[in-house]
């Protein structure tokens, strides 16, 4: 899979993550993402198709998710695009700042993509959303920065339990 760019076309349907996650797989295997990085990317792109699956195609298998790939010359850069009518990403409320107990509709999901990534953008209709992660930018501060966002997050999920 050693090409500037790859793409995976699926059914709107999340059995088809299984596949994904074996596309994430064989990036990471071509470019020897090590293993802590590679954990960031695969939740982050299974995370953009899954919503793309759930809410964008809102589970209608016949419509399709593409998952593609480039090489950046500093990075890995993947782009998630579904059939849906897209949404307001500027609208969804991070889930840290909301009072507990209203927890629908978060945007727990976006958040985890945000903080696993080093760049998450979104096409202006929202049904397109491109993940960038930069392999060389990886080091200690941003990976401590990382953990200590996400160790917020699920410490505030736990008070609300």
């Amino acid at each position: 899979m050693k090409q500037s760019f790859t793409e995976l076309i699926i059914q709107s349907n999340t059995e088809n993550l299984c596949r994904v996650e074996q596309f994430v797989d064989d990036v990471c295997e071509t470019y020897y993402i090590t293993n802590s990085y590679y954990g960031n990317i695969l939740v982050a792109v299974l995370e953009a198709v899954r919503n793309a699956v759930v809410h964008g195609n809102g589970n209608n298998q016949e419509k399709t998710v593409a998952l593609s790939f480039k090489r950046l010359p500093n990075g890995l850069c993947f782009t998630v695009t579904d059939e849906g009518n897209g949404f307001d990403f500027m609208s969804v409320p991070n889930p840290l700042d909301i009072a507990d107990g209203n927890n629908e509709n978060t945007g727990n999901g976006i958040f985890l993509m945000r903080s696993l990534a080093d760049q998450i953008s979104y096409n202006k209709k929202g049904n397109k959303v491109e993940i960038v992660f930069y392999i060389s930018s990886i080091n200690q501060e941003t990976t401590l920065n990382r953990i200590t966002q996400i160790h917020k997050y699920f410490n505030k999920q736990k008070s609300m339990a």
